[in-house]
């Protein structure tokens, strides 16, 4: 098919879409550790950094207690600073490109993922795209794969077509796909949090279209590589 931007509302998912969530986990670690330091004077940044790199899993919150000597309790406050902390995490050049083109040539660009209302919103201002329309889950009250908010964004921006760009096949697209929008699927790389493998998914789950990167996708949304189509 081709597709026109210009009668389009093209729905991006946040994390592991628009910018790695390693990078956020990353910023939260960093964090947490600097706040430690600062209200008890101790250094535990490079030993959770190492655990962190011997084991993926490891619970790095609780071991955050452990070194800085603190009750187990401590960890619930702990985990509310990390998801209310102001995020180092950015855009990466080739996505503000796709994004800056995209938001001139479509009916409009809005946001579409799972999440606290104030920690999704307190990575799209880090990320500069705080202005967007933003469709939480939390705000809604529903998770994906849950039809209601992709059918809140055909109520409230009206087009012809819509596009959801995401990347977890697990639940990303169970939600769009009935409603006739077109989904693509941005491939994972090492560093993504949720496996994309496709055992056990269902052809309802999948995407329309997969993209590599950025490139890739410019290249779909504007017809320039029709072997994409």
């Amino acid at each position: 098919m081709l597709f026109e931007l210009a009668s389009t509302v093209v729905v991006f998912d946040l994390d592991d879409t628009l910018y790695p969530e390693a990078d956020y986990v990353e910023s939260g670690v960093r964090n947490i550790c600097a706040e430690i330091e600062a209200l008890y004077g101790l250094e535990i940044y490079s030993r959770v950094k190492k655990a962190r790199e011997e084991n993926s899993k490891v619970d790095w919150l609780a071991l955050v207690c452990e070194l800085a000597e603190l009750p187990s309790t401590a960890k619930d406050s702990l985990l509310w600073v990390y998801r209310l902390h102001k995020p180092e995490i950015y855009l990466s050049a080739h996505c503000k490109e796709a994004l800056k083109s995209i938001r001139s040539a479509s009916v409009a660009v809005a946001i579409l993922t799972d999440g606290r209302s104030l920690t999704q919103r307190l990575k799209l201002k880090a990320l500069g795209l705080a202005d967007l329309p933003a469709y939480i889950s939390e705000d809604y009250g529903s998770l994906k794969p849950s039809p209601g908010r992709f059918k809140a964004i055909q109520e409230d921006i009206p087009a012809i077509n819509y596009v959801y760009v995401a990347d977890n096949v697990q639940k990303d697209f169970l939600g769009c796909n009935p409603l006739g929008w077109i989904s693509i699927g941005m491939r994972a790389n090492d560093r993504n949090v949720h496996s994309q493998t496709l055992e056990g998914v269902s052809e309802a789950a999948l995407p329309s279209y997969w993209v590599n990167d950025w490139r890739e996708l410019m290249d779909l949304l504007f017809n320039k590589d029709l072997s994409l189509t």
